[in-house]
């Protein structure tokens, strides 16, 4: 594990020095500072860590990753600029959001440009991959901003099905980990099986990141986590456990849901459901669910072509993910 933790922290270093010195060639000066403030505030940069991984475990040429991986990150940066305005959201990772710092205005084009941008970095890679790259890079992107608009569409709606949620994720969150790694496979000339086999890795693997991400917002360490217990049913999301709660319950437990939606008392409101949750067993029936599509994704990177040995960053990156605590 150490090797590999190794080889994670040479792929990030690599990755930051490109993006310092090459990712912001041509970038429009006026919107620098606020692009340089959301790529400043650095999350865990998983996706551009698993396009190099994906081309490293391939063997594949990592400078012609490098762009690439700064494409997904720039893009990723850019539906965070915007997520920030729809949600009216203060804070990112910890610090003031553009949108507080710079305007709406500002952030807006700024989020703008770097959308741009990510496809002027898509492009700094061999002519030979480039077309299966945007063709996998423009699918992903489409579906990700779908994916943000079935989630404000949520916002209005009492409940939703099992099936319209899981859709949603797949699009907000899963599409562009699966690309990630799709396109680094590609990248390392990888077959299109076993291209297929790690897009699906990708996606069942972004799937149970963003169930156990509502699964920590109910259940986690406030301290760990870094965002307040509770935060989504204070604000109404309809995750996950919001879900399986409202299918077990009885007529008067529904009742009880819909009416908690307009409780004002934070913290009462947070109680109250919680004891609903856990007398429905939604703790239990979120870590099955989260568990189960972990082995999805883990039997999907056992079809991969590559022996277990070439495959172990992928092993271990997986696990890394799934046994997040924030």
């Amino acid at each position: 594990m150490e090797q590999t933790k190794n080889t994670f922290k040479l792929l990030l270093e690599l990755f930051e020095k490109y993006l310092e010195e090459e990712g912001f060639e041509g970038f429009p000066e006026v919107l620098a500072s606020p692009a340089s403030h959301i790529m400043q505030v650095k999350g865990k940069r998983i996706r551009p860590l698993l396009l190099l991984t994906a081309c490293h475990v391939f063997n594949g040429d990592m400078k012609l990753a490098l762009g690439p991986a700064c494409a997904i990150e720039l893009f990723h940066n850019f539906s965070l600029v915007h997520d920030d305005i729809i949600d009216e959201a203060d804070v990112r990772r910890g610090k003031p959001s553009v949108h507080i710092i710079y305007g709406t205005n500002k952030a807006l084009l700024t989020g703008d440009a770097l959308l741009l941008h990510s496809v002027k970095m898509l492009v700094k890679t061999s002519n030979e991959h480039l077309a299966e790259l945007l063709k996998v890079f423009l699918k992903a992107t489409s579906e990700v901003i779908e994916g943000e608009q079935y989630d404000m569409d949520f916002e209005e709606m009492n409940e939703v099905t099992e099936h319209a949620y899981m859709m949603m994720i797949e699009y907000k969150t899963s599409v562009l980990l699966a690309a990630s790694l799709q396109m680094g496979a590609i990248i390392g000339d990888a077959s299109h099986d076993d291209q297929e086999h790690i897009y699906d890795f990708g996606l069942n693997l972004g799937l149970s990141f963003q169930i156990k991400d509502d699964y920590l917002d109910a259940y986690g360490d406030g301290e760990t986590f870094g965002k307040k217990i509770g935060g989504d049913i204070i604000q109404n999301k309809k995750t996950y456990l919001l879900i399986k709660a409202l299918e077990s319950a009885t007529r008067e437990e529904r009742n009880t849901i819909f009416n908690l939606f307009n409780e004002i008392d934070e913290k009462k409101k947070v109680s109250a459901m919680m004891v609903l949750y856990n007398g429905l067993g939604v703790k239990e029936k979120t870590y099955e669910k989260m568990e189960k599509l972990y082995q999805q994704a883990i039997l999907s990177l056992d079809n991969v072509s590559l022996d277990r040995h070439a495959k172990k960053p992928l092993y271990e990156l997986a696990e890394m993910v799934y046994n997040r605590k924030h």
